[in-house]
């Protein structure tokens, strides 16, 4: 019993049993496996240590992420341009289209396009100047109109720019004659329908037979605007308050207050030529310059 007590393998008997009971007295206390907190503090470990490798790997210096930094926003602007560039042709087709309709319908008339690039402020009747010049061809007098309708005529001219007064201006002096009826006038501004986007249409006779939605247009007797260029419609039929004479409100079809694209017509059959019974006998100016030369654009 001696030999027993005191042999080797006794001994690693005594201490497997000390081991086992010390682990049982652990986890009866804590209520957990202490190969399982000793597994889970490991698993624990090393995936805190995986992900601290990763996000070393991925993690990109100040200077990388400056850098595309800087190309991204180098990308944003070239999309930027191409955009701008998108709408500009874009509205260039859509006025060329314009043009090319009013061509079609016009072929006897020489026509240039122009785009407006500048209002006068101080002008109570919306007049306007347009990137069309002397060097395009362009003559003071010439009429301005749009596929809707006339607008206006040039009123100055330099090599690169013209200044366009409208139809709404009280300087405007436009023969006109009713397409229904027949009865003819003249189409001149007032100051109190300008901002309506109106004009009328004085002298007609007393005996008239316009209605509300006869469409106006040009006589062309004078030389100063080609023959039955639409102007509007007739809105209503009203007496002078100072004279009990009638005129009639017009309403254009283009919106004169913020037209954008015009077309000039620079040369018609019979342009310049005023015909017996004209309405207004109108002189132009022999030559035009920078500054503004009005031209009372009557027929």
């Amino acid at each position: 019993m001696k030999d027993l007590i005191s042999s080797k393998s006794f001994k690693k008997l005594i201490c497997v049993l000390l081991i086992i009971a010390v682990m049982i007295t652990i986890t009866a206390v804590s209520g957990r496996s202490v190969v399982s907190s000793l597994l889970s503090s490991l698993t624990l470990g090393l995936q805190e240590v995986s992900a601290a490798v990763s996000e070393e790997a991925n993690k990109k210096s100040y200077d990388e992420l400056l850098a595309e930094n800087e190309a991204l926003n180098q990308e944003v602007a070239e999309l930027r341009t191409q955009l701008v560039d998108y709408y500009d042709v874009k509205q260039e087709n859509a006025r060329l289209w314009r043009y090319y309709d009013l061509k079609r319908d016009y072929p006897q008339y020489e026509l240039l396009p122009a785009t407006v690039v500048r209002r006068d402020p101080n002008d109570d009747f919306y007049a306007f100047t347009i990137n069309q010049g002397k060097s395009d061809g362009v003559s003071v007098g010439d009429p301005v109109v749009t596929a809707k309708g006339l607008v206006g005529w040039v009123s100055a001219v330099d090599a690169s720019t013209s200044r366009v007064k409208t139809i709404l201006s009280p300087d405007a002096k436009v023969g006109a004659i009713d397409s229904v009826s027949r009865d003819s006038g003249i189409v001149t501004g007032s100051v109190s329908l300008a901002d309506k986007n109106l004009t009328t249409m004085t002298k007609i006779s007393a005996l008239n037979t316009m209605k509300q939605g006869d469409i106006i247009i040009t006589t062309g007797i004078s030389g100063l605007y080609p023959a039955s260029v639409i102007i509007g419609e007739v809105t209503e039929i009203r007496f002078d308050e100072y004279d009990t004479s009638k005129y009639a409100v017009i309403k254009p079809y283009e919106d004169i207050t913020s037209v954008i694209d015009v077309v000039i017509i620079t040369d018609f059959e019979g342009k310049g030529e005023i015909s017996e019974g004209s309405v207004e006998d109108i002189t132009l100016p022999a030559s035009s310059s920078a500054e503004e030369t009005t031209a009372t654009a009557g027929e």
